[in-house]
C-alpha cells in the first residue's frame, strides 16, 4: 500500500509562487513505474469541486498522464468504476470533515480502502494528505480546531501546513502533549512523504532545507518534535 502525502502547496496552489513544487508531482508520477500511459484521477470534494482547482489538475498533468475526475454527485457504482481505472489517485485540499462525511454517506470510504489494498497509489495535499490517517485535528485558527476520525489506513495522527500555520502547529502539539491525540506525522508546505506498507521510504522537499517533515510525540507533559527519519514505521 502506497500513500504520497503533501503538506501543502503543489499544483493546486500556484498563488504560493513556488514553481519548484512541481518536483513533488514528478516524484508521484514516478511511483507508477514504467507505464506507457499513467492513469491519474482527481477528487476535489474537500473544495466542493472548485472548478479552478480541477482546471489546474488538467493543466498540470497534460501530456504526462491520462486524467479523469470524480464529481461530487457521483454514486457508489460510478466511484468504484473511477477507482478501478486508475494507477494514481490525487485528493485535493479543503474541508476535510465535509469530505469525509460525504464519503461516508456515499460509501466511498470502504472502496477507497479496498483500492489502496489492491495497489492504487493514494496521494493528495492538505486534506488529501491527512485523511488516510486514524486521528485528525481539523478546522482553522478562525473557527477553532476539533478532533476527528480519519479513514484509518495509517495509524496515528497527521498534520499539514505544519511550520506554515503556527496556530495549527501549536494546537497539534498541544493535543498530543495532553494525550488527546496520538503521536503522528507533521508536514510542511512544499514537502511530500512517501509511505510504503507503513514505512516512510522517501521525504521530498521542493523548498529546500527550510521545509521538512516531522514526527511529533508526547514526552511526559511536553511534546517532542523531531525531523522525520527514513525507515520510520507509521505507528
Amino acid at each position: 500500500m502506497q500513500i504520497f502525502a503533501v503538506g501543502g502547496g503543489g499544483f493546486t496552489h500556484p498563488e504560493d509562487n513556488y514553481p519548484h513544487d512541481a518536483i513533488l508531482e514528478d516524484h508521484l508520477l514516478a511511483l507508477a513505474g514504467p507505464i506507457a500511459n499513467i492513469r491519474i484521477g482527481y477528487i476535489g470534494h474537500a473544495s466542493n469541486d472548485n472548478p479552478a482547482k480541477i482546471d489546474m489538475f488538467y493543466k498540470r498533468f497534460n501530456g504526462c498522464a491520462s486524467m479523469t475526475t470524480l464529481p461530487l454527485e457521483a454514486n457508489l457504482a460510478e466511484a468504484r468504476f473511477f477507482l478501478n481505472n486508475l494507477d494514481i489517485l490525487y485528493v485535493g485540499g479543503g474541508a476535510t470533515k465535509k469530505m469525509l462525511a460525504h464519503w461516508q454517506k456515499i460509501g466511498i470510504c470502504k472502496i477507497l480502502i479496498e483500492a489502496a489494498r489492491g495497489g492504487l497509489i493514494l496521494s493528495g495535499v492538505s486534506a488529501g494528505a491527512i485523511c488516510w490517517f486514524s486521528e485528525l485535528l481539523l478546522g482553522s485558527a478562525k473557527d477553532g480546531y476539533s478532533l476527528h476520525k480519519g479513514l484509518g489506513l495509517l495509524a496515528g495522527s497527521a498534520c499539514p501546513h505544519f511550520s506554515n500555520e503556527p496556530p495549527r502547529k501549536r494546537a497539534f502539539e498541544q493535543q498530543i502533549a495532553n494525550g488527546r491525540l496520538a503521536a503522528g506525522l507533521a508536514i510542511d508546505d512544499g514537502v511530500a512523504i512517501h509511505i510504503c506498507n507503513g514505512v516512510v521510504t522517501n521525504i521530498i522537499s521542493a523548498r529546500g532545507a527550510s521545509a521538512n517533515a516531522y514526527f511529533v510525540r508526547s514526552n511526559r507533559s511536553d511534546v517532542e518534535v523531531k525531523p522525520m527519519d527514513l525507515g520510520h514505521q507509521v505507528i
